[in-house]
C-alpha cells in the first residue's frame, strides 16, 4: 500500500514535474477530504503510540496510507495534466507531502523504507520528526521547486520459491 501510492506519485511527477515540486492550483474538496483524513489519522496513530497499542497504531498507519491512494484516484493528476495543469500540480505536490508524511510516521516500524522515501524527496534530517500541526500546513510543507525522486522498489516481491524455503526452514518440526 505505501510502496503503490509512493512510487505512484513520485514516478508521474518525477516525469511530468521535472523532479521538482510543483507551484499551482487551489485546494478544493479531494483536498479538504484528505485533510480530514490526515487530521484523523494523526491524533489517532499518537494516541496509540502513547498509549503502547503498537497494532492499533499499525493499523491507524495503513489507514493513512489507503488514504494517500484514495486521495490520487480522486485527484487524477495523471488526468488533469492534459487539460488542467494547475489541477495536476495541486494533486502532485499533496501527494508527495502526504509520502514525506505517511513516511515520518512509518519510522518505528519500517525505518529502512521511511528512509529511502525521505532521502528521495529530500527531506533534511532534522525535518523528520513526528508532524504537527494543521492538515493544511503539512500537506502544502514542501518548498516549490525541491529537487526529488522516485525512490527505488521498498518492498521486493516474494517469490514462491522464498515461501517454501522459508517454510521449510522456520516451519519446526511436524508433530
Amino acid at each position: 500500500m505505501l510502496g503503490n501510492f509512493v512510487n505512484r506519485i513520485t514516478k508521474f511527477g518525477a516525469s511530468r514535474f521535472d523532479g521538482k515540486i510543483p507551484d499551482g492550483g487551489e485546494p478544493g474538496e479531494h483536498e479538504a477530504w484528505l485533510e480530514a483524513e490526515l487530521d484523523t489519522r494523526l491524533k489517532a496513530i499518537a494516541a496509540h503510540y502513547e498509549a503502547m497499542e503498537f497494532r492499533k497504531a499499525g493499523v491507524e498507519t495503513r489507514a493513512l496510507w489507503a488514504a494517500g491512494n484514495e486521495y490520487l484516484t480522486r485527484a487524477e493528476p495523471w488526468v488533469k495534466f492534459k487539460t488542467d495543469p494547475e489541477a495536476a500540480a495541486l494533486g502532485v505536490r499533496t501527494g508527495i507531502n502526504l509520502a514525506v508524511i505517511s513516511a515520518i510516521i512509518a519510522q518505528p516500524g519500517i525505518p529502512q523504507a521511511a528512509a529511502a522515501i525521505l532521502d528521495a524527496i529530500g527531506v533534511p534530517q532534522a525535518n523528520r520528526t513526528w508532524p504537527s500541526g494543521e492538515a493544511k500546513t503539512l500537506l502544502d510543507a514542501l518548498p516549490r521547486g525541491l529537487a526529488f525522486s522516485a525512490p527505488p522498489i521498498l518492498f521486493a516481491k516474494i517469490e514462491d520459491d522464498a515461501v517454501a524455503e522459508w517454510t521449510e526452514r522456520f516451519s519446526g518440526p511436524v508433530s
